[in-house]
């Protein structure tokens, strides 16, 4: 045999395991992000191997055999002829033991560097891969052929025949896989990209949010007077599933902190032996200025007050991170306000705590945007008074009717829209 064989075989199939291990694992870990970006381009190469996944995986592990098998014998060869010349026959054992560990640790070797390659270069190792391996795909097809005929045969599905296979294996046309379609991915990136742009937008404007623009109102505070005792904090704490529950003396105005519904497992006798301070800030604060104070200060909750030191409402860490990533529900958080399209043309039946932007936004009423957030604060801001049930309140063109109250607090409204523009 020619002494320069075996050096060949060597060559050859560790130049095969390296190139064709890094170019699965490049698939493995890539393909799922490049394939939505490179399967609309219908001359890219790396789109051409993403759209035929099953067939290139295929073509990947018959060339790792054929890779393995070269380097195998090449090893082995050399080894051979090294030993024989200083070693009995009787040794020929060893000498094959020790190809065989020799290849496997030459294989592991070689799967790690193009591992290491692959993930090092990103995408870019797709890319540059893409042309040598789109070439072996066409130059292992005889081979692929037969195999996907043996797997079709024992796993009982219809072979495809060769005119199919060979189609998939030479045309830029896309393969029967899994992978999703060029519109549906398509469609599943405009969706996050509105999300993103969304988050990016609110991101921009928080800088000059308020604290007033993202509290819970003064209205909607569920608090009890120091005098009540540790059986209402406890009866308080099971009707309105908070953890937190605010106490207060003679008025709310007058917050003097909070229980938590951790603390009644110590078995107070008192409300003042398990009060918890809360700091108070302005109504005009700024959002983001909160949010630091929110961390550094690692408290979740804080009293708002207005100018006179009256108190305005509560605002929660959560709050305040939903003016950049949209609706968080907390504990504080309504759920299921009423929203309901009457069989009359622009009448609706809505809860007073719906918020202005969502209404304009989901029914297209151009409600007139104020320092309020919540519909019941844009009627209390036309009366300037606490409304009855029944009370009728015309803000041309909307006709809003005072359905029900609950005690101070608007409930619900009857809202109908006279005479809407035609963008309406």
């Amino acid at each position: 045999m020619d002494p320069d064989i075996p050096y060949t075989f060597l060559s050859l199939g560790a130049v095969l395991l390296l190139f064709l291990s890094t170019a699965e694992v490049a698939l493995r870990h890539l393909g799922s992000v490049v394939a939505q970006l490179e399967a609309a381009e219908q001359k890219s190469l790396t789109g051409f191997l993403l759209r035929r996944q099953s067939l290139t995986f295929l073509t990947i592990q018959v060339g790792l055999g054929l890779g393995l098998l070269l380097f195998g014998a090449g090893l082995y060869q050399t080894l051979y002829q090294v030993l024989l010349t200083k070693t009995a026959l009787m040794h020929s054992l060893v000498v094959v033991l020790a190809a065989g560990i020799a290849v496997l640790a030459a294989w592991l070797l070689l799967l790690g560097v193009g591992m290491a390659a692959s993930l090092a270069a990103n995408g870019k190792m797709l890319r540059v891969l893409s042309a040598p391996l789109a070439f072996l795909l066409v130059v292992f097809y005889p081979i692929t052929a037969t195999v996907n005929a043996v797997f079709s045969l024992f796993s009982g599905n219809e072979p495809q025949n060769e005119e199919e296979l060979l189609s998939n294996a030479l045309a830029f046309e896309p393969f029967a896989t899994k992978l999703p379609t060029a519109e549906e991915s398509t469609l599943a990136l405009l969706a996050a990209e509105e999300v993103d742009t969304k988050i990016f937008h609110n991101a921009l404007e928080f800088k000059n949010v308020k604290v007033r623009e993202c509290m819970v109102p003064r209205t909607e505070i569920d608090a009890i007077e120091l005098e009540d005792g540790v059986e209402s904090l406890r009866q308080a704490f099971i009707e309105t599933g908070h953890s937190k529950i605010l106490i207060y003396q003679d008025s709310l105005d007058h917050i003097l902190g909070y229980c938590h519904q951790f603390s009644l497992f110590k078995q107070p006798s008192r409300l003042e032996d398990i009060l918890m301070p809360m700091e108070a800030v302005p109504e005009n604060m700024l959002a983001r200025e909160l949010f630091v104070k929110f961390i550094t200060d690692h408290r979740s909750i804080v009293l708002v007050v207005d100018e006179f030191g009256g108190t305005s409402g509560i605002v929660t860490l959560e709050d305040v991170m939903e003016e950049i990533f949209g609706d968080i529900n907390d504990e504080y958080d309504e759920e299921d306000l009423l929203e309901q399209t009457l069989p009359e043309p622009n009448t609706y039946l809505f809860s007073a705590r719906q918020e202005i932007d969502y209404l304009n936004e989901e029914y297209e009423l151009n409600l007139p945007v104020g320092d309020y957030e919540t519909l019941g604060g844009f009627i209390l801001s036309v009366l300037e008074e606490i409304p009855s049930a029944g009370d009728v309140i015309t803000v041309p063109p909307f006709e809003i009717r005072i359905l029900s109250m609950n005690e101070h607090r608007i409930n619900t409204v009857h809202l109908s829209v006279k005479n809407p523009s035609p963008e309406e």
